[in-house]
């Protein structure tokens, strides 16, 4: 048996392990996207209401991500997304619609092979909007009780 180094070890043992985890974590998620998207469907893809937050499970979102803000209950491996809407314009310099359409990090792997069309982008964006709006008042009204 091959010696292992102590620079495999630190080095290379722990990018290939991340590396399996991001990909096994893909195909779960496009596994569970596909399935539950036949079952729910949109009636009504206008943003902003009931059906329009139907989109974040039609697409599977909920299986890591809570929107609590929304009153979205979802999987806890992801961030909530209340905030994503200023969120993502302070990490990636680009607005969520950009962002969506080219993703990358752990989004990346989890939109590779699940695009979102052009629609889907323009309802999950007005969404969140909503939900920033909602998560800043509440903020607002926390502070000024404070204050």
């Amino acid at each position: 048996m091959p010696k292992i180094t102590k620079r495999f070890m630190t080095l290379w043992a722990p990018a290939i392990a991340g590396l399996i985890i991001i990909i096994t974590l893909s195909f779960v998620e496009l596994y569970y996207s596909l399935k539950i998207s036949d079952g729910i469907g949109l009636n009504s893809k206008k943003a902003g209401t009931p059906e329009g937050k139907k989109i974040f499970y039609k697409l599977g979102c909920v299986r890591c991500h809570n929107i609590r803000a929304l009153g979205i209950k979802g999987g806890h491996v992801g961030p909530d997304l209340s905030g994503a809407y200023s969120d993502v314009k302070k990490v990636y310099k680009e607005d969520v619609n950009s962002f969506l359409k080219n993703p990358t990090g752990t989004m990346y792997f989890v939109l590779l092979l699940n695009r979102l069309s052009k629609e889907d982008r323009k309802i999950i964006t007005a969404e969140l909007k909503k939900a920033q709006n909602i998560q800043d008042k509440m903020k607002n009204k926390k502070a000024y009780k404070r204050g």
